[in-house]
This record gives structure tokens, C-alpha cells and sequence, in this order.
């Protein structure tokens, strides 16, 4: 009992340590929701704090919260949200990293790493790359089912193939994506349809094919304005459609306000393009009229624009200040990039800032103020010159970090060759021994097998070629005493044989069969077949019929197909004999005193007859041949 109660103790003890521990382990385990270190917390504060965002993202990973592919994912995002070109490196570097591991056999998580490459990759202006990964996002749509966004890829593919110098073939991408997206009366085909008609216009922008613009301006105020009348009809299960009404309302607001600027532009440059036609003319015979046109459409579709929301925004403001320059609004254009300066600070080694130098040049050129426009010509140029520069070390940079990483990547491959040898060669070894052990195992039980077989076999077949002989023995002897009858019917003697000599002529009379059996009489009877050189023209020579003759009596008149046939089982027959019973005889004696030529062809025929060899025959020597009984 007291051991029992001992035994009881300590059992409770155990558990008690248990359950603190449990409970122990619980209280300092990183949870979700208790966490400061989210993907939430990281992405909420990325595009203002993005090294913050960086230490969120490791601290989150390191405690659990989130998954190691999913903190690269995240890190590439904060990265990629950067104007600088070596955080966009380092960004493309992670995410193609990214696209060799497990994390990307999910569909949805190769999209997503694609998609941000895709971005990246033309922020950075590598198109080559840009369009590489966009391709295989857009046949990855495909593969999931998701025709919209792959359209919504071609149309980036479309850009891309401009900027890489196919204009047409980039522009009839375009055509066929609108074309392929337009009057459906769904958000999300809407939504791309709008996304693709901008880009269009983006791309003839660059060529400055301000023409083809306004037509296409129009066409995205037309859907954005079918969606506003009837949102009802457009309702589907996409994550775009909304029933919030200011929601629909805001967003329509937005693509109405991008279209008007894009209009206004057009017509802005028209009128540039035209003045500056008509300035060169030396009879100076401009169309004043569609100058007025083209300038009265811009400031229409630019009241509408300034309007907006969109256009009060820093951001609509900065898309703008290119049209009020073409306009000849200085003071706009450059109340809109003072602001945009003192929002850089210092941070002026960028695209934006180079473009707000060209514009600073071009309104103090036109003003009349030229040393502040060579000043402001030479800055951009040496902007220009630093961007170039800093692209051609980020190439560098880049295609250093891509040869380490595939420095790295080689070591690792060697390292898990050198393993994975070391063990295919073991097992290798392994599996040998025991294909060998096998092979033995199985051969040896082959071989007691056949054995075996051979064993029962030769009795068989001496049992079978004795029991042969006897039968013969037995019919030629019915037919003797049959023969012997009929002669003392007529009064002759019986004494003779019944297979006595037969002229040609008594020949003649005989059937197929009672010729076989007489030509097999006397073959048997005077040995003939133990004569290698037997065949059938010395039958012919010695009973004096046809060789056709003799050919039919054996192919007809017997159950052999030719005489060669039966001279060849009846020499097998006397192989066999000799073989069990006159161990003394060589193996050449047996085939030469059987009749056959040489080795060769009696080891083949003998082995086609029992499906064994002579010496495989002898071997089962054992077995008894029955002993002829006297008659």
C-alpha cells in the first residue's frame, strides 16, 4: 500500500510539472494577435517608415508570426516601394530568390511574386526583365482561369514592347486587349478596360501622337461614364465591385479626372505643334482658327480637370503641370513644382526633379530670361548624367550580387552532388549484394528445379521411346502372324517374312501407308538411319521407286512430314539409348554411332526434341530403362 501511495505521488507530481509547463510555454509564445511584429503593423507603416517596416517584418519572423517566404515577400514589397535604384536591386534580387523556392508552388503566391516583379522591374525602366516576368504571369493566369488579369498583363506587355522598340506590335497588343475587354458590363473587365485604354494613351503620348489621344480620352470618359448610370447592371462577384456609392462615385470620379487630363494634353500639344508649323511657313498662312480650337477644347477639358478631386491633389497637380507648360501657364506650371521641390527637400537626385529642371528652362526661356535657362539646361543635364550613371552601377551592382548569389547556389549544388553520390553509391553497393545474393539464390533454385525436371523428363522419355519400340514390335508381329494365316490359307509357306523383297511393280500397288511401313521396315531392320550418309536416293537406288514416290509415302502415309524428319527421330530414339546405357561412350561416340554428322547438329536437334542436352540427359542416369522381355 505505501508503495502504491508513493507510486500515486509521484504520478500527480509529473502531471502537475506537466500542466505548469504547458501553461509556462503558452504565456511566453508569440501570438498574432497579441504581437506587435504583424504583417499588419509592418504594412501599415511601410511607404512612411520603411526601415521600421523592415525590423517589424524580421522580428515578426523570428517569433513565428509570419513564415520566412512570406517575410521575403513582404521585404521586397517595402523595398520596392523605394525611388532609389539599389533598394528596386535589391528588391528584383529577393523576389527572384523567392521565385526558386517552395514559396511560389502555390499559384496564388507565384502570382502575387510575379505581379511584384512585374512592378518592379519597370520602375527600375528593365524592360527586357519587365517583360519576361510578365509574360509568365499572364500564361500563369491563363493556367488558373483568370482571363481578365491576364489581359490586364498584356496590356503592361503591350507597353513593354513599345518601350523595347516594337511600337506597332506593342500598340496592336493594346488594340486587341481593348478590343477583347470593351462593352462587357462587368467591374472587372471594365476596370481593365479603363487600365488598358490609359495605357494606350500613355504609349501614344511617348511617340507624341496626340491625334490619336482624344479619341481614345473620349472613349474612357464613355465607359467610366456607362459605369456611373448603370452600376447596377455591372454588379458581379469580383473583389473591384463595391456597393458603397461613394465608393463607385469616387473611383469614377478619378478615371473621368485622369481622361480630361489626358484630353487636355492632346489638344495643348496640337496647338503647339500647330503654331510652331505655322511659324515656319514663310507666307505665315496659319489656320488660326484651329489653333483657338485646339486651345479652347484644352482649357475646357482643364477647368473640368481642376474641378476634381483628383486634380486638387499633389499628385494630379504634378500630371497637369506638362499641359499648363504647353499652354504657355508658367505660373501654374511652376506654383505646381515649387510645391513639389519643397515636398523632395534634399531628395532631388530623381526623375521627378530632372523633369521639374526641363520645365524651369523651358519658362525662362520663353520669359526671356536665358542665363536662369542655360543654368537650369545645364542642371538637367548633369541630373541627367547622374541617373545615367547611377543605372549603369545599380547594372553593375546587380549583376555582381546575381554573380555571388550564383556563387553561392554552385557551392550549395556541389555540396548536395557530392552527398547525394556518396549515397546513391552506397545504396548503389547495397543493392548489388543483393542483387548478386538474389541472383545466386534464384540460379541455384533454377537449377535444382531443372534438375528436377530433367530428372523426370529422361525417364519419361526413355519410358516413352521403349514403350514406342514395344508397340512397333507388337503391330509387326500381328501383322506376320496375320500374314502367316493368309499363306496357310493358300496352302504357302509361312516361314517367310512378311516384309520379304517386293519388285517395282508390287511397289506400284502399295498405298502411301503400306509403303511407309514397308521403307521403314527395312530401314529399321538392316540399320540404315545409323549411316550418316543415308538419305533418300540410297532408298531410291535400293528398292527402285521415284524419290517423289518415297516422299509421299513418308509426308502421307506416316505421322512424319518427310523421311528426313523420321530418320531424325529414330537416330534421337538410339541416341538416347546409348547415352543411358553406355556410360562409357564420349559424347562424340554417342553422335557419330547415332547416325548424325557432327556435334552440332545432334546437340540441337536433341535439345529441340526434349528440351534438354545429351549431357544434361546423362546426368539423370539414375533412372532404370525397363528390360525387354524375350517374345
Amino acid at each position: 500500500m505505501r508503495n502504491l501511495s508513493n507510486f500515486t505521488i509521484a504520478i500527480l507530481l509529473v502531471l502537475l510539472l506537466a500542466a505548469c509547463t504547458a501553461q509556462g510555454d503558452k504565456k511566453h509564445q508569440a501570438q498574432q494577435g497579441d504581437s506587435l511584429y504583424t504583417e499588419r503593423a509592418a504594412m501599415e507603416i511601410y511607404d512612411t517608415d520603411p526601415d521600421r517596416a523592415l525590423v517589424l517584418i524580421d522580428s515578426a519572423a523570428l517569433v513565428g508570426n509570419i513564415s520566412e517566404g512570406l517575410a521575403n515577400m513582404l521585404k521586397a514589397r517595402v523595398y520596392g516601394h523605394s525611388t532609389e535604384v539599389r533598394h528596386l536591386d535589391t528588391a528584383i534580387t529577393i523576389l527572384e530568390a523567392l521565385m526558386e523556392t517552395n514559396y511560389v508552388k502555390d499559384s496564388n503566391s507565384r502570382e502575387m511574386v510575379l505581379d511584384l516583379l512585374v512592378s518592379v522591374t519597370r520602375k527600375k525602366c528593365d524592360f527586357e526583365q519587365c517583360l519576361r516576368w510578365a509574360s509568365e504571369k499572364a500564361d500563369l493566369c491563363r493556367r488558373m482561369g483568370e482571363e481578365t488579369e491576364a489581359l490586364r498583363t498584356e496590356a503592361e506587355i503591350g507597353v513593354l514592347l513599345v518601350e523595347l522598340g516594337e511600337e506597332e506590335k506593342g500598340i496592336e497588343k493594346l488594340n486587341s486587349v481593348i478590343s477583347s475587354l470593351e462593352g462587357q458590363r462587368q467591374v472587372d473587365e471594365m476596370d481593365a478596360c479603363v487600365i488598358a485604354v490609359k495605357r494606350k494613351i500613355q504609349v501614344l503620348q511617348r511617340l507624341d501622337r496626340q491625334a490619336e489621344v482624344i479619341p481614345l480620352a473620349r472613349r474612357m470618359l464613355a465607359i467610366v461614364d456607362d459605369f456611373r448610370q448603370h452600376t447596377d447592371e455591372y454588379e458581379d462577384n469580383s473583389y473591384r465591385m463595391t456597393t458603397d456609392s461613394e465608393q463607385v462615385e469616387k473611383y469614377c470620379n478619378f478615371y473621368t479626372a485622369q481622361a480630361q487630363g489626358y484630353a487636355a494634353m492632346a489638344y495643348a500639344s496640337l496647338a503647339d505643334n500647330m503654331n510652331v508649323k505655322g511659324l515656319l511657313r514663310s507666307d505665315n498662312a496659319m489656320p488660326t482658327l484651329r489653333i483657338n480650337h485646339a486651345m479652347d477644347s484644352a482649357r475646357y477639358y482643364l477647368s473640368l480637370f481642376e474641378r476634381s478631386d483628383y486634380g486638387r491633389t499633389i499628385g494630379g497637380r504634378r500630371a497637369i503641370a506638362p499641359t499648363w507648360c504647353l499652354m504657355g501657364e508658367y505660373d501654374k506650371m511652376l506654383s505646381i513644382y515649387n510645391e513639389l521641390s519643397a515636398r523632395m527637400g534634399d531628395d532631388t537626385v530623381n526623375v521627378e526633379y530632372l523633369e521639374i529642371l526641363r520645365g524651369r528652362a523651358i519658362a525662362a526661356e520663353a520669359r526671356g530670361n536665358l542665363a536662369a535657362a542655360i543654368n537650369y539646361g545645364k542642371r538637367h543635364k548633369a541630373l541627367n548624367d547622374e541617373l545615367n550613371r547611377q543605372t549603369h552601377r545599380s547594372q553593375i551592382h546587380e549583376y555582381a550580387v546575381r554573380y555571388h548569389l550564383y556563387e553561392e547556389r554552385l557551392k550549395t549544388e556541389r555540396e548536395h552532388a557530392v552527398r547525394r553520390h556518396v549515397s546513391i553509391v552506397a545504396m548503389s553497393l547495397g543493392l548489388i549484394v543483393l542483387l548478386v545474393i538474389a541472383v545466386i539464390i534464384l540460379m541455384g533454385h533454377q537449377m535444382l528445379a531443372i534438375r528436377k525436371k530433367n530428372s523426370v523428363l529422361s525417364k519419361e522419355i526413355a519410358e516413352r521411346i521403349d514403350y514406342e519400340e514395344k508397340y512397333r514390335a507388337l503391330v509387326d508381329k500381328l501383322k506376320a502372324d496375320r500374314a502367316d494365316a493368309e499363306s496357310d490359307k493358300e496352302g504357302q509357306s509361312a516361314s517367310s517374312s512378311a516384309y520379304k523383297p517386293l519388285d517395282a511393280a508390287a511397289l506400284a500397288t502399295l498405298g502411301d501407308g503400306d509403303l511407309f511401313e514397308y521403307l521403314r521396315h527395312i530401314i529399321m531392320d538392316e540399320k540404315l538411319y545409323l549411316d550418316p550418309l543415308f538419305d533418300r536416293q540410297q532408298l531410291v537406288d535400293r528398292v527402285h521407286i521415284s524419290k517423289d514416290r518415297i516422299g509421299a509415302a513418308f509426308a502421307k502415309g506416316s505421322p512424319y512430314r518427310s523421311m528426313k524428319n523420321f530418320l531424325n527421330e529414330v537416330r534421337l530414339q538410339h541416341s538416347t539409348k546409348l547415352l543411358a546405357e553406355h556410360q562409357e561412350m564420349s559424347i562424340n561416340e554417342v553422335t557419330t554411332a547415332s547416325g548424325f554428322a557432327n556435334y552440332a547438329v545432334f546437340a540441337r536437334n536433341f535439345k529441340l526434341r526434349f528440351a534438354m542436352t545429351p549431357s544434361e540427359f546423362r546426368e539423370h542416369e539414375s533412372f532404370d530403362l525397363p528390360v525387354e522381355e524375350d517374345e
